[in-house]
């Protein structure tokens, strides 16, 4: 047994379950890229790159298949090539520079000790995502992913949809069987 209190298979299974959100968050992220449009103003200047800032410790794989997905489609926002900024939770005055650049979108990992309604601040016009409906209900954040029954789905803001910039395009509305629109509070 391992110190977890799971057996060797059990452990690889967990694993292995956890690496698949990661794959399927990261491939959602490239998505919601492709339906965000920004406002010329909220954007770096056409020879610089497109920043998505990820906060928290490593896990699941979620940094390397996003890096991965988005090195092999070509995304781009508006154009710009994206350059992906991992920091971790020890790593907060860096964080808060890059913050203060204005990124594109700011990913906060579930074990992420920043706290979203301070990054509204330092950057307003980025799309904050994260883990769980609370995350938008009540940090202020626009985009979350949400867990139940082995299925994964976005719970989105309805402020994403008619700001605008970074705006949602409607058409992502019409997902019903992974998109949620809720308020914020």
């Amino acid at each position: 047994m391992l110190l977890t209190g799971l057996t060797p298979i059990a452990a690889k299974t967990a694993l292995e379950e956890k690496r698949r959100i990661g794959r399927v968050q990261a491939t959602y992220l490239t998505h919601l890229i492709n339906l965000t449009q920004w406002d010329k103003a909220h954007l770096p200047k056409p020879s610089q790159s497109a920043k998505v800032v990820i906060l928290g410790d490593k896990e699941n794989g979620f940094t390397e298949s996003l890096e991965f997905l988005l090195e092999e489609s070509g995304i781009t926002i508006e154009g710009n090539k994206i350059d992906i900024l991992h920091f971790a939770n020890d790593d907060k005055a860096k964080a808060i520079e890059a913050l203060s650049n204005k990124p594109q979108i700011v990913f906060f990992l579930a074990n992420s000790t920043h706290l979203p309604t301070k990054i509204r601040e330092l950057s307003p016009h980025s799309l904050i995502v994260g883990i769980g409906r609370k995350f938008i209900t009540t940090s202020k954040g626009d985009i979350a992913f949400e867990y139940t029954r082995n299925r994964v789905r976005l719970v989105i803001s309805r402020q994403v949809l008619t700001r605008r910039s970074p705006k949602l395009n409607s058409q992502i509305s019409r997902l019903r069987s992974v998109v949620e629109i809720v308020r914020r509070n």
